[in-house]
């Protein structure tokens, strides 16, 4: 049972990471180290964007659903678990780096948080087992508004991010289904 609060525990600790840099951001700026499309001298924005947010509103917003989609991630097992957050930082960052809006910096954790949901959902159902498509079903029905966030809706928000989040998870979800890996 205590192998289900690891990924939870992991989950916040990334958290923990984004408070403290929020945190900073207030005397050191830097948000300004988020990816900015196409510029070689952002292309480490692509592994420092999810840990930077604007505001705490911001960070909250991404807070739950990163936590709650970690830990049903997670229940496969911890390796699982940082094996999705890692492929849906480096996929989703370098979609956005390549794709993204110029002439903009691009921060924070919602990338992940739509990467995880396109795989959570992908995965339950290729996989059809009925915990996987359990959950799956559940993420549709709990968290089906996500799908609203890949469409421009404000200058302010990296709808690319979460565009590009939910098409980089859906790959990994059907990616993984068909191997092995624990």
């Amino acid at each position: 049972m205590q192998s289900y609060f690891r990924p939870a525990k992991h989950s916040l600790i990334i958290m923990l990471c984004c408070v403290v840099l929020l945190i900073l951001n207030t005397v050191f700026q830097i948000n300004r180290y988020g990816i900015a499309p196409r510029e070689i001298s952002h292309v480490t924005g692509i592994i420092f964007a999810p840990f930077l947010h604007g505001d705490w509103a911001h960070l909250i917003s991404n807070f739950f659903p990163f936590v709650i989609f970690s830990c049903l991630i997670g229940l496969h097992s911890l390796k699982r678990f940082w094996l999705v957050f890692v492929l849906s930082v480096l996929m989703t960052g370098s979609l956005v780096w390549l794709f993204g809006r110029a002439a903009s910096i691009h921060i924070g954790m919602s990338g992940v948080v739509y990467a995880m949901w396109g795989y959570l959902i992908v995965y339950g159902i290729k996989q059809r087992h009925f915990r996987d498509l359990l959950i799956s079903i559940l993420v549709l029905v709990i968290y089906g508004g996500l799908v609203f966030g890949v469409l421009p809706s404000s200058p302010n928000i990296s709808y690319e991010s979460h565009l590009f989040g939910a098409l980089s998870g859906a790959v990994i979800g059907y990616l993984l289904s068909k191997t092995r890996t624990t």
